[in-house]
């Protein structure tokens, strides 16, 4: 897990989207969680890449990397992996920083 915070750079006309951004990301989040615990890899499969298309939707290129690492591990019924990409996600939700382009 990077120790510094990943610049995403992203239209400017997204602003005012952006923390309903978060907050939902974050739900989703902790419906991943929710999910690996009880054994609901399909679920997983289904965030996982909504987080990847999403993430990349709106310009978070690190976000669509993670959430297509979760939907690789969900697909491989992996739950040490799913943590470890869950607590990525988690850091980088947390820690990202973000540049509006003009």
């Amino acid at each position: 897990m990077p120790e510094y915070p990943e610049v995403e750079r992203i239209p400017s006309d997204l602003e005012e989207l952006l923390d309903r951004f978060f907050d939902v990301s974050r739900q989703d989040l902790e419906q991943m969680r929710n999910a690996l615990r009880a054994g609901d890899f399909e679920t997983l499969v289904r965030l996982g890449h909504t987080a990847r298309g999403t993430g990349s939707g709106y310009g978070f290129k690190g976000m669509g990397r993670i959430g297509h690492e979760i939907e690789l591990a969900a697909q491989e019924r992996d739950p040490d992996a799913l943590e470890r990409h869950m607590d990525t996600l988690a850091h980088y939700l947390d820690t990202v920083r973000v540049e509006f382009d003009s």
